[in-house]
């Protein structure tokens, strides 16, 4: 990954992270690494625990963010979620996984999506 990527990636983070806590979401913790993966955020939505994945784009892309969430990428994020919920002896709680997108046109105009249920652990 490049610096640039890397920076972009970041900022998104930090853009889906105010906007989720403008919502009135309770923040958990962010980047957490199990030893197959990564969530981005976990939040408190409710009565939901979320696990939510950020895609950060520099232009509208063909097909969806949550189309953009691989099988291979839904893999290694429920690996770090069920690793979280072990590690932090969690369990009888509702969990979701989330996608929030954030689209930026060539003048910095910023559009935020969430979607919220994006996809299931089966």
């Amino acid at each position: 990954m490049s610096i640039q990527s890397k920076r972009l990636g970041d900022e998104g983070e930090q853009i889906a992270y105010d906007h989720l806590l403008s919502l009135g979401w309770q923040m958990i913790e962010r980047n957490f690494h199990s030893s197959q993966g990564e969530v981005d955020i976990i939040a408190k939505d409710g009565q939901f625990l979320v696990f939510v994945e950020v895609k950060n784009y520099s232009f509208a892309s063909f097909g969806t963010p949550v189309g953009a969430v691989r099988a291979a990428k839904k893999k290694s994020i429920i690996h770090a979620a069920s690793t979280y919920l072990h590690k932090k002896n969690i369990s009888n709680v509702y969990c979701r996984f989330d996608v929030i997108s954030i689209y930026r046109n060539f003048e910095g105009k910023m559009n935020i999506e969430l979607y919220k249920d994006a996809f299931q652990m089966n």
